[in-house]
């Protein structure tokens, strides 16, 4: 088995507090023989769940994943681990004074999970606290570092149609979170009748909550209708409607950032664009165009899509606007660069494994 480290550095900036760990555990993680992975409490893991749920809807993919115990327990075993021996890896050493049990949970975390890692510091500087489950969730979603966006591949995992069950796991002493997202077995194809999803969304006005001007947009393909494309035919329109500006993408000539990357994150293509010297603003509308795709019955692949954007809070949220905004840098040092109208930054890493050559088989066989 091989695996290969995907390092993303994201900034979010963030008006809540420090996670406290009484208020993230039912007991708490002990870090040295005997380890004890520690239980979160269930409304901390049904919060993240419902969060992952509405991502899921807002894309138009079945949005009725359900937590697994097991999945959490692994996840869980894993955010330990890697808190243990503080690195952020999915091939972690066994301490010497660890069981193989409390190892073996942990590692199958690690093997078919995301993984995140990230600290609060405030407009100083000064570490306030480590990660929540939500946050890593948007960091996730966000993957539009330097090192993620030319596959955005923590993203592709959590927009899976295909994906039935999950767990999280968090560790507050260090900020490590996991949530396991390659289930067990063959699970079946696409799920869905439509042909392609998007990030941001088409299906529904897309929350200013989830993108700004640094967020790659994508097109994940459906393979049970597309061919995999001659990347060198691809090409991207981007226009905005309200005074019709347009952003051209190709291998040959980019208006900003293009990549079609054809490993199997979860799906077999996603194409990535990221206009320069864009904005986004609440009830804006923007088009899409695609060209030089083709159809597995040789017809043209052509995609039209529209995006619309709303600064409205989502349900998740409790009906309460949101206060989450996105900045990044690819400096691993301290908060600089955080928008100063926020309260707090989180200084997230994550790291994921290869693509999955067949699709949900067990990592090793």
């Amino acid at each position: 088995m091989k695996l290969k480290i995907f390092l993303a550095i994201a900034l979010v900036c963030f008006t809540v507090s420090s996670v406290a760990a009484d208020s993230v555990y039912n007991s708490a993680p002990t870090f040295s023989s005997p380890y004890y992975a520690g239980e979160l409490k269930s409304e901390v893991l049904n919060k993240a769940l419902e969060e992952l749920n509405y991502i899921r809807g807002l894309i138009g993919v079945p949005n009725n994943v359900t937590l697994n115990a097991d999945y959490t327990s692994k996840a869980q075993h894993g955010a330990v681990l890697l808190d243990v021996i503080d690195t952020l890896t999915h091939t972690p050493s066994k301490p010497a004074d660890m069981s193989d049990e409390f190892y073996n949970l942990a590692y199958d975390a690690t093997t078919h999970g995301n993984l995140a890692v990230g600290k609060m510091y405030s407009s100083n500087g000064t570490v306030v606290g480590n990660m929540s489950l939500s946050q890593s969730l948007k960091s996730y979603m966000d993957d539009s570092d330097a090192s993620n966006i030319s596959r955005v591949g923590h993203r592709r995992w959590l927009m899976n149609p295909r994906m039935k069950q999950t767990g999280f796991g968090l560790s507050t002493r260090r900020g490590y979170a996991a949530a396991y997202v390659i289930e067990e077995g063959d699970v079946p194809s696409w799920l869905i009748s439509d042909e392609f999803i998007t990030w941001p969304t088409h299906k529904n006005a897309h929350p200013l909550t989830y993108f700004d001007s640094n967020t790659a947009w994508c097109v994940v393909l459906n393979e049970d209708v597309f061919e995999k494309s001659n990347t060198s035919s691809v090409h991207v329109t981007l226009t905005r409607l309200s005074d019709y500006k347009t952003w051209n993408f190709s291998t040959s000539n980019s208006d900003g950032d293009f990549y079609d990357n054809q490993q199997s994150y979860a799906y077999d293509e996603c194409i990535i664009f990221r206009p320069d010297n864009a904005t986004y603003k609440n009830g804006e509308e923007w088009r899409v165009e695609v060209s030089g795709l083709t159809r597995k019955n040789g017809a043209s692949g052509n995609i039209t899509y529209n995006v619309k954007f709303s600064s409205s809070a989502t349900p998740y949220e409790g009906g309460k606007p949101s206060s989450q905004s996105y900045t990044r840098t690819e400096k691993k040092d301290d908060g600089a660069g955080c928008n100063t109208g926020f309260g707090f930054c989180v200084f997230s890493i994550l790291i994921l494994g290869i693509p999955r050559v067949k699709k949900f088989n067990r990592v090793g066989k």
